[in-house]
């Protein structure tokens, strides 16, 4: 087969929306360069779209298997095909230290080793774990909302990274590659039915332009089916699937050099906001620590509304003004590489725009209620440019040089609308409806974010055995953010000061202005991996690294008042954070790498962990604590785990895979943390002697963090098995048929749902999902139909739970897809 491809790939630096200029210069300077040698050296593997996936492993499972001295996971492209991987929640299952946890685009939290976003979700964030398409990095989570059509592999990578390229990040990087285009001319187009009327279409075309010079590739994909949960009011069907997306690439081969330039664009139309995981299971249980208790939910709902709960069925919602969640995504990208001498230089230059609009419901309660609707509509453009010398691979020092700028804008614009119901919910039962009704609070946040940094990395081969990589990055980095409030209303009944003071008492902020700020800070990440090659089938090594990570925009920081009275503002930076990571590891494989079996230890102290807190020092007018919540710093956290991957195959075409891990992330010091509401119980008016008031803050020092399974494991088989011409007295079909099939389990520990303070105590059990695959495929890959199901038990499990308040029912975040099941066609052209 001929293929061509970079031996190093040239990456997208994101350019200035004004100006296309730089993406346009790297395919004039191929195109300007002679033609010949590089094409000849240069080599792109073609992932075998519906082929055979067991015949070995790629360049890339090598690499990340065998010879890379770090802890990695990785799958391949033709084993997402196989197994419909097609979202990062689908690559979960299969990678047990990997939580991507995007319920929709805007307040997803993806982790590695249980930590990603610790302060906030979305807007203005900053995460310990990257995501890096094509080797450029994204650093807001929408990014991450697409179906991945053309993947050649999904990689794990763990530890700090940033001294190899990109952006610096302290625990991990999330690292996908898609197919290049191909000179072999070809188009695959794939088709799936499913239940919930869930159609998914696919198409894969590449093949030359000019033979041997430039070659295409263009794919798209259309994802739509109905929600598996129905709205009793509006009959809306949420966790729905509305989605599509077109990707092109262009790929240009001379001499001693390749260009690879691509634009993506991809939007959605989902009901799939926060509300709409969200279910009722019954009335508040408001007991409070010191024994007292306090009206329900369902009290208050009466008192103050003469209304009752409707509902306590989390499948069965009642939301007001229900609406799609919008999203739209779109980038491009430029990589040049360039061979100088032995040596290559590339240059990766790329820009990505994200908007979204959450388009929420007008409760949080599941019920026919018109309380209020609070939502962002985020704008997102980054720019960055990357340019890296390389020496040569298999030499006695290996080395590279980088220079990396990235450039973030984000408008942050948040919007609270007050419902019919609002003003006596918030206010009195004679307080006129329209007080509120209809009223909207605004809050306008921007988040600027500049880094210029210089990083290196080498790799000394002492001799056959010891290796010793080291890796240095200086980021400089400048934060500006700013936050401006106001509010809208229609009533010309009240004043501006009577609609301003109801807002505040229904949650709001009213007007205000942080005014611009700025922050900045030189950071320092760097690494030391030394290995030890035992012989040809173990690898021992260890890595001690440096992270550090900037400061967060709090977007949605506001002013503190009592009544009419200003006390303050809330931080609109948190501080740095810094960690220190410790590994030990070994990589093994046996029986000419039929058996890889890959251990690894971790050790990883985060100081300076960015997460909500609680301030309590400001005092309201009544001599009470305000508990104002804000983004703000945990002195010391520690990871600590181990993680093992594998594969072994104990007869011809048979392959099963083992991945696990083991996590514990733990509050070293926290001493002043949030209460949880059951220890915020109300001090009456006047209080009797004795009285003792609700602590203002509690200590998690030395706790285990909630919502995070102490263990999560992954087991799975494919098989394959030829059949020949089985079909030939069948209309004359003679070509031979593979039977192949595959079984995936993704078991998880129990895991706590509640503050170990909590009075009532809640843990989601231990559970699996199984998913499960068999089809036939003709030999030459032509045509291949098959059956599946995901979550085949449909195993029904929750995210959080939350026991209520005086003011919000018992609820759950439910999952976000039961069992389905369905069938996939795919014709493959050439």
């Amino acid at each position: 087969m001929r293929t061509i491809g970079a031996t190093r790939n040239l990456r997208t630096w994101l350019c200035s929306s004004a100006s296309p200029a730089p993406l346009l210069l790297g395919p004039l300077l191929a195109f300007m360069a002679p033609s010949g040698a590089f094409s000849q050296d240069a080599q792109i593997e073609d992932v075998r779209v519906g082929g055979p996936a067991q015949e070995g492993l790629s360049r890339q499972e090598e690499r990340v298997l065998l010879k890379a001295p770090r802890s990695a996971a990785i799958i391949n492209g033709t084993r997402a095909t196989e197994e419909h991987l097609d979202r990062l929640s689908d690559f979960s299952q299969l990678a047990p230290n990997y939580r991507p946890n995007i319920a929709n685009p805007q307040t997803g939290t993806p982790a590695l080793r249980g930590v990603g976003v610790g302060a906030g979700t979305g807007n203005g964030a900053e995460s310990e774990t990257g995501f890096i398409v094509d080797n450029v990095f994204f650093k807001n989570v929408g990014f991450q909302w697409a179906d991945f059509v053309e993947l050649e592999s999904f990689e794990v990578g763990l530890g700090p990274q940033g001294t190899a390229g990109g952006k610096n990040t302290t625990v991990g990087n999330i690292i996908i590659r898609t197919q290049l285009p191909s000179f072999e001319r070809k188009a695959t187009l794939e088709t799936s039915f499913a239940n919930y009327s869930h159609v998914v279409e696919k198409l894969n075309v590449t093949g030359p332009i000019i033979d041997d010079k430039l070659a295409y590739r263009l794919t798209a994909y259309f994802d739509k089916g109905d929600g598996w949960i129905n709205d009793k009011v509006t009959g809306a069907g949420y966790l729905n699937n509305d989605r599509w997306g077109i990707r092109g690439q262009l790929y240009y081969v001379g001499d001693d050099i390749t260009d690879r330039v691509i634009f993506s664009y991809g939007t959605s139309h989902e009901y799939i906001g926060a509300n709409h995981h969200t279910g009722v299971i019954g009335n508040s249980v408001p007991i409070y620590a010191n024994g007292t208790v306090g009206a329900s939910f369902a009290q208050n709902l009466w008192n103050r509304l003469h209304l009752v709960m409707t509902t306590v069925d989390p499948y069965s919602p009642e939301f007001t003004h229900s609406a799609a969640f919008s999203q739209q995504t779109v980038s491009a990208s430029n990589e040049l590489n360039w061979r100088i001498g032995d040596n290559t230089l590339t240059s990766i230059s790329a820009w990505a725009f994200y908007v979204d609009h959450p388009n929420y419901t007008y409760n949080n309660e599941n019920e026919e209620l018109e309380l209020t609707s609070g939502f962002s509509d985020p704008h997102v453009a980054q720019y960055s440019q990357e340019l890296r010398l390389a020496s040569p691979k298999e030499q006695t020092l290996e080395w590279q040089f980088g220079l990396f700028t990235f450039y973030e804008r984000i408008w942050s614009f948040s919007r609270t609308d007050f419902g019919s119901n609002a003003a006596r919910w918030f206010g009195t039962t004679t307080t006129d409806p329209q007080l509120l009704n209809r009223v909207e609070q605004h809050t306008d946040g921007a988040s600027r974010t500049f880094q210029a940094a210089a990083y290196t990395q080498e790799t000394l081969h002492v001799d056959d055995r010891l290796a010793l990589t080291f890796g240095l990055r200086d980021s400089y980095e400048i934060k500006e953010g700013s936050v401006f409030a106001w509010e809208k209303y229609w009533n010309t009944a009240y004043t501006i000061a009577q609609t301003d003071t109801a807002v505040r008492g229904g949650g709001g902020g009213g007007y205000y202005d942080t005014g611009g700020q700025t922050r900045a800070r030189n950071m320092l990440t760097g690494v030391f991996n030394p290995s030890y090659k035992v012989d040809d089938n173990i690898l021992l090594f260890g890595l001690i690294g440096r992270g550090e990570k900037a400061s967060q925009v709090n977007v949605s920081a506001r002013s503190v008042w009592s009544g009419a009275n200003f006390l303050g503002w809330q931080p609109l930076f948190t501080k740095p954070e810094q960690n220190w990571d410790y590994e030990i590891g070994v990589k093994t494989n046996w029986l000419d790498e039929k058996l890889i079996a890959n251990f690894n230890f971790y050790w990883t102290d985060i100081f300076n962990f960015q997460s909500n807190m609680v301030d309590t020092s400001f005092i309201a007018s009544n001599g009470q604590p305000l508990r104002q919540t804000y983004l703000g710093n945990v002195p010391h956290v520690r990871l600590r785990g181990f993680e093992f991957t594998g594969r072994w195959s104990p007869i011809e075409r048979l392959w099963l895979r083992f991945n696990g891990a083991y996590t514990e992330a733990r509050y070293i010091d926290f001493a002043k943390a949030a209460p949880p509401s059951d220890w915020v119980w109300p001090t009456p008016s006047p209080a009797p002697a004795g009285f003792l008031t609700a602590p203002l803050t509690l200590s998690r020092s030395n706790t285990r963090w909630e919502l995070l399974p102490k263990w999560a494991v992954n087991v799975g088989a494919n098989y394959e098995h030829p059949l020949g011409a089985i079909f030939k007295d069948f209309g004359g079909f003679d070509q031979p048929v593979t039977a192949f099939g595959y079984f995936n389990l993704a078991w998880q520990d129990r895991m706590q749902m509640t503050d170990p303070h909590s009075i009532i105590q809640y843990w989601q059990p231990a559970y699996s999902l199984i998913n499960v695959g068999l089809g036939l495929r003709t030999d030459d890959g032509r045509y291949s139909f098959q059956l599946w199901s995901k979550n085949i038990t449909d195993q029904r499990w929750i995210k959080t739970w939350t026991a209520g308040t005086p003011t919000a029912p018992a609820t759950m975040q439910i999952q976000d897809f039961p069992r389905t099941f369905g069938g996939t066609l795919l014709v493959k052209l050439e």
